[in-house]
């Protein structure tokens, strides 16, 4: 009897998929093929073959054509190319555990968009993908602030106080490293920046290179008295402790520049 029920089970489950391939071909029949028909006939056709390898297929393909729409209209169809399946499978994948984020949808949309243009295909990295998946939406929005054509460095600073209650040398004690107030109007939390700056030098995105920092004699102004910086000064001074800037800045790397370019386009 259980052989029977399991015979049974298979049969159904395997008339789903056969339904899912068909609407998937056929974008006229079903409300997932709507969502895909805007797309070129050449792009539906990878997405249907690769839908066997990608968990949730059914959802991930309709939540990448939904991020796909306006990215490809403009690729001439002579220019389309097919993506490399190590690329182009984990990223549909991906899109569907982040479908609350249009900030890392758009991250991936433009990933595969660049993957599937034969002007743009060899900027695409494989570790693009998996960079995208330790980003939130917050450091994706933050990246698009950047601008890759141009080698700029921003202003960086760490805050410390001397260690110990005398005059003696006794080291200081770091309160805060890396904080910039470089675009904090974009983020949601800006008072995670910091954080976020050491994330992106985790992944290689940005480097603070060594000795180096900004020219001029008001280059720090701004940050030096943004009110973040004052409010901990003040903090400090209460407890007769003067407050210790070192100045630093931070750039993006050729591998950063890159992934910008691809992904925040």
């Amino acid at each position: 009897m259980d052989d029977v029920i399991g015979t049974e089970m298979v049969k159904q489950s395997g008339e789903v998929m056969k339904e899912a391939y068909h609407d998937l071909v056929h974008p006229s029949a079903q409300p997932l093929g709507e969502i895909i028909s805007f797309l070129p006939r050449t792009i539906r056709v990878w997405l249907s073959g690769w839908e066997k390898w990608i968990i949730n297929g059914e959802e991930s393909i309709r939540l990448t054509a939904e991020a796909l729409k306006g990215k490809v209209q403009d690729i001439p169809e002579d220019k389309l190319v097919e993506p490399d399946p190590y690329v182009a499978i984990p990223a549909i994948q991906q899109i569907a555990y982040c479908q609350n984020s249009k900030e890392l949808r758009d991250l991936y949309a433009n990933l595969l968009a660049a993957s599937m243009n034969a002007d743009k295909k060899w900027d695409v990295h494989p570790a693009f993908v998996d960079i995208i998946k330790q980003l939130n939406p917050d450091e994706a929005k933050y990246l698009k602030t950047f601008k890759p054509t141009i080698q700029e460095h921003y202003s960086l600073i760490d805050l410390a106080i001397p260690e110990g209650n005398d005059d003696k040398n006794n080291g200081m004690r770091m309160v805060e490293r890396n904080y910039t107030n470089i675009s904090l109007e974009v983020l949601e939390h800006p008072d995670k920046v910091s954080s976020y700056i050491d994330n992106l030098i985790r992944l290689d995105i940005i480097e603070v290179p060594f000795d180096i920092t900004l020219a001029g004699p008001n280059a720090y102004d701004d940050i030096d008295n943004s009110p973040h910086v004052q409010e901990i000064k003040k903090l400090f001074e209460s407890d007769k402790k003067h407050l210790i800037i070192t100045h630093k800045c931070f750039r993006l790397t050729d591998f950063g520049e890159s992934f910008i370019k691809v992904c925040s386009g």
